[in-house]
């Protein structure tokens, strides 16, 4: 059987879509990531300037932070050090720039955490309410138990930052459908590099710069209509 048919094959393919779907019950509709205030601001203003936004998000913050940590949590987890796992998560959190980013990362894990205890998944609860609680250490216990490997759960986490992104600039900007999509499928070009170059990361070099991104989430509390939480 060929490497096509095998993965398609696989329960864990239908896992990873599960696992990367906007209708997992977590609450990411809820969250903008700074990019409400980047609209405020006139930095994002059409679909240009948005796929500049996030394509930069993503070759200079997303796939150079997110991306490797979430290879080393999965490493941690597949060889089941929790522990590990959840120091990953600590420094993903002490990366996170604003108080707003930093407790999306904990809310969105806990409830990523609780959604996988509800499918039966052990080590759920030992992940969910530490200081290493995150989105992220969630995902890679999600795609380790599911037998999802680190380069699919990889784009999985990537697939489903895209689609948020995207789905939160349709409320926005204002972005119609089609423009959303036409977005979506040029976050999905830059992947696979993104993927690349975190798995050759060495630790020293992991960490994301995206000032912008910063300022924006910092100053979206005091923004004076909000559509997404703060």
């Amino acid at each position: 059987m060929g490497t096509e048919e095998s993965l398609v094959s696989s329960p864990a393919l239908l896992r990873l879509l599960q696992l990367s779907s906007s209708l997992f019950p977590i609450g990411a509709f809820a969250y903008s990531q700074g990019l409400e205030n980047a609209v405020e601001r006139e930095w994002v203003t059409d679909e240009a300037s948005l796929v500049a936004w996030l394509c930069g998000l993503g070759e200079h913050a997303f796939g150079r932070l997110d991306l490797p940590l979430l290879e080393r949590a999965h490493a941690a987890l597949r060889d089941g050090d929790t522990e590990a796992a959840l120091l990953v998560g600590e420094r993903l959190l002490a990366n996170r720039e604003s108080r707003e980013l930093f407790e999306q990362e904990q809310q969105l894990g806990n409830a990523f955490a609780a959604v996988l205890a509800n499918l039966g998944v052990p080590r759920a609860r030992a992940v969910s309410g530490g200081r290493g609680t995150s989105y992220l250490v969630s995902y890679a216990l999600g795609a380790v138990h599911f037998g999802i490997g680190p380069a699919l759960a990889a784009f999985g986490y990537a697939y489903a930052w895209s689609e948020q992104q995207s789905s939160a600039a349709a409320r926005l900007v204002p972005l119609g459908h089609m423009a959303a999509q036409r977005v979506v499928s040029t976050l999905l070009l830059g992947i696979p590099a993104w993927v690349e170059r975190a798995s050759q990361l060495a630790d020293h070099e992991i960490g994301g710069v995206a000032p912008a991104l910063a300022m924006g989430s910092a100053w979206h509390e005091t923004q004076y209509t909000r559509l997404f939480r703060s």
